[in-house]
């Protein structure tokens, strides 16, 4: 059998913050490998590897494929440190750069000379047959679609692909049986979504998603389709986490979690039947999906937190600007909702967008005042690669000169980087810093309400705070 090795980088190296969730592509690559190859996997993130480490352990196993994930473009320096240390260890393996970084920046990826070859778009239906053109017939590999490397003259190629995830016609069910997921159970850093004083485990079960927000890039790495996996599969994965790994808590991950009515009934009156006794939370859902009956199911089957993205407070930037079908007459009849039943409730929202009016930001704040969520982030419009954003951006002048998606100044939580005839990215910073403390902190109430979703002290939260003020959002 030929030796393949996943390896997944150590986001934290380089100073990063480091980014802790169960890596769900290597357990779908998991599934796809591991009856046809010699199949391991080199977590640095899970075992907290130094540079060191992972070249002593991939000289050791001496793979012939070195797969590198790149699961995002804030990380891109990881993954370029992955690949020198695969050609370091393994000169003549032939080294393979997957996942959103090289999807949606290709023309960047592929100039790292350690990169022998992109895999883009979804590995379902693909992974296993590039593989096997490589070992049998790479005069080959050059023609498959969805993939780009360096002809003899270093210029890129590009292969588009046939199809996304959404047209994909068998989902792979993931696989556990090469990972080490102990350290991804438990989440100490304040952070709402996944924050958890429980055994938490991350979860999709679906991938894909049909809207068209301006800022977002899920078109490009997914097709505009939503593809469900079979809620046996799902139920079998979380009674697995359970039996395993005594995982008290769930979040999911989905982009369209409850698109489809007939799927979510059945999963939540799952729950309910077999007494899971488990509770669970929805990093972001579709406020559109929700209903009365609806979030009262969520909470008999153990929903404790959900976050709907509104993203503004004036409907027609919703409409006109990031094009998104939400109505917010909607918003604070779920709020209430929410808080009958029992359901913590945040909201997402985005300020700082090329056509938004320094008013209709003043809307937005004043909007999710109104509102009182349980919690309400806001976060400074930032362009990603291939994104609509971006194109508007980059087409009216409204970066800085120097703007490159690799320079990690451009990177940072609440830093703003847009300008147009109605903001500066300084003015964004300083009203997102301020107005997030003055709603969501403006009394006893809601700063120990915030400090129990954090799961965190109010002391630790009330630093957090300071650092939020202080450093105007960025890296706190």
């Amino acid at each position: 059998m030929h030796r393949v090795i996943l390896f997944i980088p150590n986001s934290s190296w380089f100073g990063k913050r480091p980014w802790i969730s169960i890596p769900y592509a290597a357990l779908i690559i998991t599934a796809l490998l591991k009856e046809c190859y010699e199949f391991t996997i080199l977590d640095a993130n899970c075992d907290d590897l130094d540079e060191e480490e992972c070249r002593k352990q991939l000289s050791a196993i001496a793979p012939e494929f070195i797969l590198v994930t790149a699961a995002s473009v804030e990380y891109h320096r990881q993954a370029h440190e992955a690949l020198a240390i695969s050609r370091s260890a393994c000169p003549q393996a032939i080294t393979i750069l997957g996942g959103v970084y090289p999807t949606t920046l290709p023309d960047e990826a592929v100039k790292d000379p350690k990169v022998d070859w992109l895999f883009m778009y979804q590995a379902e239906e693909r992974l296993t047959s590039f593989l096997s053109l490589l070992t049998d017939q790479p005069d080959m590999a050059c023609n498959f679609p969805g993939i780009a490397y360096r002809d003899t003259d270093g210029a890129m190629m590009l292969n588009p692909p046939v199809s996304h995830i959404g047209d994909v016609k068998a989902m792979v069910k993931p696989d556990y049986s090469r990972m080490k997921i102990s350290r991804y159970l438990q989440q100490t850093t304040i952070d709402y979504q996944f924050n958890s004083s429980k055994p938490t485990a991350f979860i999709i079960t679906s991938y894909g998603c049909p809207y068209n927000c301006v800022f977002c890039a899920s078109r490009t790495i997914s097709g505009k389709r939503v593809v469900y996996r079979p809620v046996e599969d799902v139920i079998d994965e979380i009674e697995f986490l359970i039996r395993e790994y005594q995982v008290e808590n769930l979040i999911f991950l989905d982009d369209a979690f409850l698109a489809d009515k007939k799927r979510i009934n059945t999963l939540l009156e799952t729950f309910i039947e077999r007494g899971y006794n488990l509770t669970w939370k929805a990093a972001t859902v579709s406020a559109w999906h929700l209903n009365d009956r609806l979030l009262e199911l969520m909470a008999q089957s153990g929903c404790t937190q959900i976050t709907v993205s509104v993203e503004s407070g004036s409907q027609r930037v919703l409409n006109e600007v990031i094009h998104k079908p939400l109505k917010l007459e909607i918003i604070p009849p779920i709020v209430k909702k929410c808080r009958e039943v029992g359901i913590d409730l945040g909201a997402n929202f985005v300020i700082g967008l090329p056509g938004e009016t320094w008013d209709e930001i003043r809307q937005t704040f004043r909007f999710a005042e109104t509102c009182d969520f349980d919690l309400a982030h806001f976060h400074i419009a930032t362009p990603l690669p291939q994104t609509d954003l971006y194109k508007i951006c980059k087409g009216k002048g409204y970066l800085p000169e120097d703007f490159s998606f690799l320079d990690s100044k451009f990177f940072g939580y609440g830093a703003g980087f847009i300008t147009t005839e109605e903001f500066t990215p300084f003015e964004l910073m300083t009203l997102r810093a301020f107005e997030y403390d003055r709603i969501n902190f403006s009394n006893q109430e809601k700063i120990e309400r915030v400090a129990r979703l954090y799961c965190t002290t109010v002391e630790k939260l009330n630093e957090h705070r300071r650092q939020t003020r202080r450093k105007l959002g960025v890296h706190f």
